[in-house]
């Protein structure tokens, strides 16, 4: 079975016609929390895989993105609350950047991983 052996894993795989990137945040308030920002430029669209952590309540949830240089147009599907919903989700682009937003239900610390395949 191959595997990966080192103590330090990067976080981006370039690609030729894209990028495999990942990102952890955590916000204790319900206010808008920037999980990720790419430069519209460089890419075209973009699967996100969210987990969000809450307490012991647990999500997990998939969004597809793509974009015509002025809105971002987004899929949300294969959503697993448990067991409540703890966050939402919205994209748009604001200053040249296609950005994934997420707005947690509560003040209590809310932790967002997210891997993501970003296509050029």
């Amino acid at each position: 079975m191959p595997y990966i052996v080192g103590t330090s894993l990067p976080s981006t795989l370039e690609m030729s016609a894209g990028s495999v990137r990942s990102s952890i945040s955590t916000t204790t308030s319900t206010s808008e929390a920037l999980l990720v920002t790419l430069d519209k430029d460089d890419f075209r669209s973009v699967n996100y895989q969210v987990q969000a952590v809450q307490g012991t309540n647990y999500n997990t949830t998939t969004i597809n993105v793509v974009h015509d240089g002025t809105n971002a147009y987004m899929s949300e599907f294969g959503t697993i609350n448990e067991p409540v919903g703890i966050s939402t989700f919205s994209t748009d682009i604001s200053a040249g950047n296609l950005r994934l937003l997420g707005y947690p239900a509560s003040n209590s610390s809310t932790t967002f991983k997210v891997v993501f395949t970003a296509i050029k």
